[in-house]
């Protein structure tokens, strides 16, 4: 079946009782991230923070310091400001930094990167280190940087600490496809794709490209779109509140006579729900269509 992104219209009333008031955003966009064929697809949002991407890759140490570090492992991720939420990035490091997690050291390294279908409007966020190991090209050969051109590429040498690089300006609302191809030549032997909904990594094949795309959807002012046949839908929120520490009960309704899904989630945490509607109005199974998809503490 393939998964729709569905849209949130947030209806929040009167704070819980005992708590500070609430707020969500309801606008996290998916991403499908998928190596040849349809192997290892996933849907799912981008991590998400609020700090501009050069902040959260904290880089200091000839490395960077973001928490998903680890060692002989080669990390992607899609990252959203949520002070600026209409700012996408992307991430790809390799290895840890010395003493950044007790028991783990990156021993030396070596990978080639190329990443082709890089929209216009692209920057360069953050090198780890320089332009020589992380920069654009012409050439369509993983590791050959020519510092001019349409592609980003990467040749990146390292010991005892990280190498990679950040690029911000990815559209949110438009369609695009990076391709992503490596060559892990020594001391990276894991590859793996971040989430923001806190699942588990997605594992990938190191010998294959990888494709990554958004999930583009016509929204109206916040009303869920309903799905033209039967299916999942997910639908996320970002619990946003001045009470930290409490867990909170996300009620999403559905609208559609099916039981209420509840969603138990902390402040700063990504709420998501998944759903399958009857399908259209014509269909015969008994439900109406769902004018709004509503979001309740």
């Amino acid at each position: 079946m393939s998964r729709t992104l569905g849209y949130l219209l947030l209806t929040i009333g009167a704070a819980a009782a005992g708590t500070c008031p609430l707020s969500f955003v309801g606008d996290v966009r998916q991403f499908v991230v998928e190596q040849e064929n349809g192997k290892n697809r996933r849907t799912v949002p981008a991590v998400e923070r609020a700090m501009t991407a050069e902040k959260f890759y904290h880089y200091y140490s000839y490395s960077s310091h973001t928490g998903f570090e680890e060692q002989q492992t080669s990390i992607m991720f899609l990252y959203r400001d949520l002070n600026h939420p209409d700012e996408l990035s992307f991430f790809w490091i390799h290895g840890i930094d010395e003493g950044a997690k007790r028991g783990q050291s990156q021993g030396s390294a070596r990978v080639n990167g190329l990443i082709t279908g890089v929209p216009s409007g692209t920057k360069i966020a953050q090198r780890d280190d320089d332009s020589g190991e992380w920069d654009w090209t012409s050439s369509t050969t993983p590791g050959v940087l020519t510092h001019k051109g349409p592609h980003l590429g990467g040749k990146w040498t390292f010991d005892q600490n990280t190498d990679g690089g950040a690029v911000n300006g990815l559209p949110v609302d438009e369609k695009w496809e990076l391709k992503i191809e490596a060559e892990f030549i020594k001391g990276i032997n894991k590859w793996f794709f971040y989430f923001g909904d806190g699942s588990a990594p997605q594992q990938l094949d190191p010998k294959e490209p990888v494709y990554l795309h958004p999930v583009v959807t016509t929204v109206d002012l916040g009303v869920a779109p309903y799905p033209d046949v039967a299916g999942p839908q997910t639908f996320c929120t970002l619990v946003t509140s001045t009470h930290k520490g409490d867990e909170l009960a996300i009620r999403f309704k559905w609208g559609d006579g099916t039981p209420d899904t509840v969603v138990k989630k902390k402040e700063g945490e990504l709420a998501c729900a998944e759903h399958v509607f009857c399908g259209p109005v014509s269909d015969s199974c008994g439900g109406t269509v769902p004018r709004q998809v509503r979001v309740v503490v």
